[in-house]
Formats: C-alpha cells, sequence, structure tokens
C-alpha cells in the first residue's frame, strides 16, 4: 500500500465514530433515566453519548457510545492481520444540487449520471475474512433435542469460546459497563430483535435529510431496498434458529423531514409523509415525536402513538454530509451522506450494515482488550477487517437471540 494512501486511509478511521448511546430525557414529561431508550422530546440526542444510568444502583455507569479505531489501534490491527487494498471510497456529489436551485421544471441531475460504485475495500483482512458471507450460514453442530428448536454452536471460523467470551465481556448481564465500550441486551428491549417480533417482521423508516442539498425521487426510493437488503444479509443467519419466525425483513420507509420541502423534487406522499421545518434542538430535521414508536422502559410498555397524523416510525436514517463515519445503535443509523450516496448501487455498504449490527445489539471490536484473543475473526463488526457480514457476526446474533429469546415469546 502506498505510504499517501495508508496516512490517509488512517485519518479518515482516526475520525470515524459508531455509537450506542442510549437516550436520556430525565426530568422531561416525567420521565426518569434508565437503561435503553425512554420517551424523547426531541430526537436530536439520537447518536449522541449520554449518561447511562444503572437501575438497579441509580449510579452512573459513564455514556454509552463506541468509536472506530484509532490510528494507534489500527496499525495495532494491522501488524497481527495484514493488510491489502487501497481504495475506501471517492467522492461524488453529482446526485444532488445546492438548495434552493430546484425550480420547477429544473433539472435535476440524477443517479443515472453517477460514476460506477467504487467496492469499499477493507483495510486489513486476512484468508478467512472478508468474503465469508458468500457462503450460506450452517447450523455447526447442533446442541438442542429432536423436535426443539434449532440451538447450535460453531464448528467453524468462530469458536465457542469466543461467543462466550464477548457475552460475558461486552454485551451481556455481567459486561462490566463502560463508556465507549459495553452494554447489556437484557435490559433494553427496544433492539431490532424485539422490534422486529413487536411488529410482525416489518420495521418503520422515517428519513433525517441532513443537509443543504435536494433529493431527488428516484434516489429516495432506493433507499427501502438498500436497507431491507442489509437487515436480510444479517436475518439469513437467524431464519431457521432457534425458532425464529422469519424468512425475510421487511423495511417501511414512512417519513422524509428535511429543512425545507422544497429540497425534495416530489410533492406526493407515496414514499410517505414529508415533513419539513420540524428541527430538534440541533437544527435536526425530524420525524414528529408523537411517531416514535418504541418499548417504554419506565412504564414497561410501547409508546402511544395515537397522536401521530401518519405512521409511525420504529427507527431514522440519518443522512448527515458533513460526517465521513456513522453512528448506530436502537434508534437507527447516522451515517455519511457522501460515503452512502458514492456507494447507493453497492451489493454491500460497510457503514450501513455495521450500524445496523449495532441496532441488533453487538459492539466494535477495535483493540486487544475488546477482543477474545489476538486471532479474533474478521468480522463486520471489527470494521474494515470486513465490509461483509461474516460467521463471526452471524454467530454472535445467534447468541443474543438465544439470550433474549425468553422475552421475545416466539
Amino acid at each position: 500500500m502506498k505510504q499517501n494512501t495508508l496516512q490517509h486511509l488512517i485519518f479518515l478511521l482516526a475520525n470515524l465514530a459508531a455509537t450506542s448511546s442510549t437516550l436520556d430525557f430525565n426530568g422531561e414529561n416525567g420521565v426518569v433515566r434508565a437503561t435503553g431508550t425512554v420517551a424523547p422530546t426531541s430526537l436530536g440526542d439520537f447518536g449522541r453519548s449520554v449518561e447511562v444510568i444503572n437501575p438497579s444502583t441509580g449510579e452512573s455507569v459513564g455514556t454509552g457510545g463506541q468509536g472506530w479505531p484509532s490510528a494507534q489501534s489500527m496499525n495495532e490491527w494491522s501488524q497481527h492481520t495484514g493488510s491489502s487494498g487501497e481504495t475506501l471510497f471517492s467522492n461524488q456529489d453529482n446526485w444532488l444540487e445546492p438548495a434552493g436551485s430546484l425550480s420547477p421544471g429544473a433539472e435535476t441531475v440524477s443517479a443515472i449520471s453517477m460514476m460506477e460504485p467504487v467496492d469499499i475495500i477493507p483495510l486489513a483482512s486476512s484468508s478467512s475474512g472478508t468474503n465469508i458471507s458468500s457462503a450460506e450460514p450452517t447450523f455447526g453442530q447442533i446442541v438442542s433435542k429432536s423436535g426443539e428448536c434449532v440451538v447450535a454452536k460453531p464448528v467453524e471460523y468462530i469458536s465457542e469460546e469466543h461467543l462466550d467470551w464477548v457475552w460475558q465481556n461486552r454485551i451481556g448481564p455481567s459486561a462490566k459497563l463502560k463508556k465507549d465500550v459495553n452494554w447489556n441486551v437484557m435490559t433494553n428491549k427496544n433492539f431490532f430483535l424485539d422490534k422486529f417480533v413487536h411488529n410482525n417482521d416489518s420495521i418503520n423508516y422515517c428519513v433525517r435529510w441532513d443537509t443543504s442539498t435536494n433529493l431527488k425521487k428516484d434516489i429516495a426510493s432506493k433507499f427501502k431496498d438498500v436497507l431491507e437488503r442489509h437487515y436480510n444479509k444479517w436475518n439469513k443467519w437467524l431464519e431457521g434458529y432457534n425458532c425464529w419466525p422469519f424468512r425475510k425483513l421487511e423495511v417501511n420507509m414512512v417519513g422524509f423531514a428535511a429543512r425545507q420541502a422544497s429540497q425534495f423534487d416530489w410533492t406526493d406522499e407515496s414514499l410517505g409523509k414529508l415533513y419539513e421545518r420540524n428541527l430538534d434542538s440541533d437544527g435536526v430535521p425530524q420525524c414528529p415525536v408523537e411517531c416514535y414508536r418504541f418499548y417504554d422502559h419506565v412504564n414497561n410498555m410501547w409508546s402511544d402513538t395515537s397522536a401521530c397524523e401518519s405512521e409511525p416510525f420504529d427507527v431514522s436514517f440519518w443522512l448527515k454530509e458533513d460526517i465521513p463515519y456513522g453512528y448506530g445503535y436502537d434508534w437507527g443509523q447516522e451515517v455519511s451522506l457522501n460515503d452512502t450516496m458514492n456507494n447507493l448501487y453497492d451489493e454491500d455498504i460497510l457503514f450501513i450494515g455495521h450500524e445496523i449490527g449495532h441496532g441488533f445489539g453487538l459492539p466494535d471490536f477495535y483493540g486487544l482488550d475488546s477482543k477474545p484473543a489476538r486471532d479474533f475473526p474478521n468480522s463486520i463488526m471489527m470494521a474494515y477487517s470486513s465490509s461483509t457480514i461474516t460467521a463471526s457476526d452471524g454467530w454472535m446474533l445467534r447468541r443474543v437471540l438465544d439470550h433474549v429469546k425468553p422475552r421475545l415469546k416466539i
């Protein structure tokens, strides 16, 4: 790899971020802080790192949030995994126009004029890694009895010991909650498994168009397929496992929010309701708070969305123009506008697949102290070791299902 390219990648990675933040609306509308998502008064905290309170002790356990690897940890990481590839992605912005330039009859550049998408090539990979998702998932060694839901353990790629370590030290009830590192999936009923079961195989999206540019309808209409494709790549590892009931997951786009409706070149609601000038405290467009459907851990029930004049939304697809990285958790994904548009036609978009993984409850794996072993296999959750979902990711997701299944009642 050329030295200047390596330096460019290291610089980018040092500025990338992914978050696992829970929401903090203490004192608002009678809500008390608790682990997991609670009733929001503003969606502006989505994707932010906020204080997490242990509900059993009332003590702060730091802030939720995870970061993409620093330059130092990436150097450490590449030393023991090897490195390959020089191209990350190129900048291309002819899919949009400056806000205010769109007028009746004005020509808007369409997606057809985009260059061929540039593949996202991982900074580091090993012989066991990047393209493992091309193989069909297997059940490995089935440990459940005949006639019972299929429960199994892996026999290749990732070990049962590694899976146990991740559960015990990163995302299970025994994991030490720590800023930017760990959380407890057992105390939060807003992860995606819960949402899909509650909605009987579907999830509703609000698009937050956080940019000064305009969006063409033919491009906006592709968001559903992009998201749905990535969810179903994860779902391949759940299909048929432990009585997971859904063969296909469905994504519904129910709202598009912008600072001005004129930023959209369509006025009908065929892609969902259009919202303008509904801004959070940071000035970011959002769908109405009364339309946000979530599990309220304070009242132990799903939120009341009867005041919503349109369809409720479960998560947000937040496209932001001034970031090169992404965030994700139970509230959805905040991703780089440029990266998403430049790779819109790619089969696998690294940031989207990775951030969806956080919404399923999986953590990042950067630095030796975040992994069970130096040879922990490549995964999309160890971003840039793989741009696709690997067997490592799939088995970790299965372990989450194994543990939370009793509350799903499937």
